[in-house]
Formats: structure tokens, sequence, C-alpha cells
């Protein structure tokens, strides 16, 4: 398949990370079209690709340009706001063009049976109602995908996904990082654990760094420190060959040790606020389509 036209309907923060992945990571084979409503979103766009793959992106805006953003298309990354779905797919030529198309939506908290629904609901022709007429996978990103270091959870498929075709979600998914497969009825506790692990690391190194000012680090040494630091345990714990993370510790414990000190300080001060981030953003997340 290195032959591919992806085609991307919106692009905010996570479908223009994904283009650029795909852009600067991916088969040299691929070419893209981005959509977005504004000649504004498209010249930021334009602004943000570099220049070696500008030529490889065919850039429209605007209602009107929508088919056309789709039309020869394999595979349509649906990267809209969930709340605008329902509009988007108003378009009845639209939701044609999209018959024969691979679809990926990246978007949070909606079902592939929803988007279904609603592609089945407002077909042409006469036989609208089959839903088994379009492929629909479902993921979410993170903004990762942009330097190709994505973790992508992907929904096992349903009924929709013939096995040929959740071969090329894979192959594309790949492209532009890491696959973790997720049964879709957890999709959304995935998608919250996730968006946790982010925040962690935000604070993580915020906290260290700003610590390590107090105590008179500079704060360009500190920062790269506290980042270099968590990328290297982070690749301890992930991959074939990952480490358990008790492994991890015992391996980093001496007795005495500063390592095992800063673990029993963090046990007694962090971990508790940190399983109760997780259960309320599981718990928000699922709330979020209610």
């Amino acid at each position: 398949m290195s032959d591919l036209r992806i085609a991307v309907l919106g692009c905010g923060s996570i479908g223009t990370a994904v283009l650029q992945g795909l852009l600067k990571k991916g088969n040299p084979g691929y070419t893209y079209a981005a959509h977005v409503n504004t000649s504004l979103s498209a010249e930021r766009i334009e602004s943000e690709l570099e220049g070696e793959v500008r030529p490889r992106v065919k850039i429209t805006y605007g209602q009107d340009k929508i088919v056309q953003s789709v039309t020869g298309a394999d595979v349509v990354l649906l990267g809209v706001q969930p709340q605008t779905l329902s509009n988007l797919l108003d378009s009845r030529e639209l939701v044609d063009a999209l018959q024969d198309k691979t679809i990926i939506s990246m978007l949070a908290g909606v079902s592939v049976s929803q988007i279904l629904d609603i592609l089945a609901a407002k077909r042409i022709s006469p036989d609208h109602a089959k839903r088994e007429d379009f492929t629909v996978a479902r993921i979410i990103p993170t903004l990762g995908a942009t330097r190709g270091d994505s973790v992508t959870l992907l929904a096992e498929p349903g009924d929709s996904v013939a096995a040929d075709r959740f071969s090329r979600v894979e192959e594309v998914l790949s492209q532009f990082g890491g696959v973790i497969r997720v049964e879709e009825s957890l999709m959304n506790s995935a998608t919250a654990i996730g968006a946790v692990v982010h925040a962690l690391a935000i604070v993580a190194v915020d906290s260290v760094t700003d610590a390590s000012v107090a105590a008179g680090v500079p704060r360009s040494v500190a920062a790269a420190i506290a980042s270099q630091s968590l990328k290297s345990a982070g690749g301890l714990l992930s991959g074939k060959d990952r480490l358990l993370p008790e492994h991890l510790k015992a391996a980093m414990s001496t007795p005495g040790g500063i390592t095992l000190n800063a673990v029993v300080d963090l046990d007694a001060s962090a971990r508790s606020g940190i399983a109760t981030a997780v259960k309320s953003a599981i718990s928000y997340t699922n709330r979020m389509n209610d």
C-alpha cells in the first residue's frame, strides 16, 4: 500500500499533529488532502508544514470543498470536534462519497456505532439504511504523532471493518507511532488513562524543574535532566523487553539510595493523588457524551 491517498477532515491540534507525523515519518508514496473550515485555518496549516513535504498536501477550506477533499482518497481521517460531526455529515454528497473509503475517526467519546447510524441515515441511495456499506475505525492518537511518537489507541474492530481494511488502518497508524488495541467498550477509560499520564508528565517535569531551581540548579539544566530522565524511564517501562515497575524499582534501589528514598516520599505524598486523578478522569470521560 505504497500509494495511499489520505484525506484529513478537520486539522486542529490532533489532526495537524497526525498529518505532520505522516508527512515526516510516513510512507513517501502517500499523498494527502487536508480540509478545514476557514481560510485562516488553511493559512495556519500552510505555515506549519515544512517546505519539502508541502507539495504532497492539497489544502482546501469551506463547506463547498468538502466533497472535493475526499474524492480519490482511500482513507479519510475525521478530526473535527465531536459536537460538529452531525453538521459535517449533513451533506448527503459527502456521505455517499465516504461509502467506499476507510474512515478513521479521531473523535473522543463517539462510538463507531454512533458514526455508522449517522452515515446510514444520510445516504442518498434508496437503500440508505445499510450500516455495513461503511467502514469505520475508531482511534485516539496523541500529540506525539507530530514526531512519530504517538500512543494511538485503536478500538478492536466490529463487523463494520473487514480484515483487509483493518490492516490498512494499522498500517497508517504505525507510520506515526505505537498502536495499542483496546476493546471499544474501554476506549473512554483508556483515553482517560493516557490523558492522566500526560498530565502527570507535565506536572512532574514542571515541579522537578522549579524545585531544582530553588535548590540552585540552573533552570535549563534542571529541565533537561527532568525531561530526559522521564524519557529514559518511559523507555525502560515500554516495548517488548519492558521492565515491570517493581523490577525497575528494584534495579534502581540500593540500601539508603537516593532513588528508593524518593520513591518512599512519593508513595506517601503522591500515589493517592495520582489514583484519584485517574478515577476522576475516567468518570469525566465516560460522562462526556451523556
